[in-house]
């Protein structure tokens, strides 16, 4: 049995990428910044679309009763790039659509907690950010979903 933050997120990591999308499907879900080695950041990989990563907003902190119960809390970003085709409203549907399948995604509840750790994963409202270039041109967007993750450490 092997539980804890990295297993936690591998699962994670590898149901978003068996995402397939309503959209464009034929570009699907890629995972950057795995922990398995280093790798270009999100804003350095022009010309993608769904490459993610998922970013610590807050390290791990107590989540039992009376620090009894060994589950933890974590709170999490996922982001995702987009970049701007030649229509942007086609680009802000196609996000809305996937936005919406990464929580339900995220929500589970196929977390198997003896192999993953994982306890619960929630979800909030998602957000984007713009991808300037140096001129301060729009480049496209990053999907900002974020979420806290409860999981147990073994």
């Amino acid at each position: 049995m092997s539980q804890g933050i990295f297993k936690s997120l591998e699962k994670i990591e590898n149901m978003i990428e068996a995402i397939d999308p309503k959209t464009d499907a034929h570009q699907g879900f890629v995972a950057i910044q795995t922990g398995n080695g280093r790798t270009l950041s999100l804003d350095q990989r022009p010309n993608t679309n769904r490459y993610f990563e998922i970013e610590t907003v807050t390290f791990a902190q107590d989540d039992g009763l009376a620090g009894l119960s060994g589950r933890k809390r974590t709170s999490l970003e996922l982001r995702v790039r987009y970049d701007i085709p030649n229509d942007l409203g086609f680009l802000k549907r196609i996000i809305n659509e996937d936005a919406s399948k990464l929580i339900d995604t995220l929500k589970g509840p196929n977390y198997n907690l003896s192999l993953t750790g994982i306890v619960s994963v929630i979800p909030a409202i998602p957000s984007t950010e713009p991808i300037l270039d140096a001129a301060g041109d729009l480049l496209g967007f990053v999907l900002i979903v974020p979420f806290d993750l409860l999981y147990l450490e073994e």
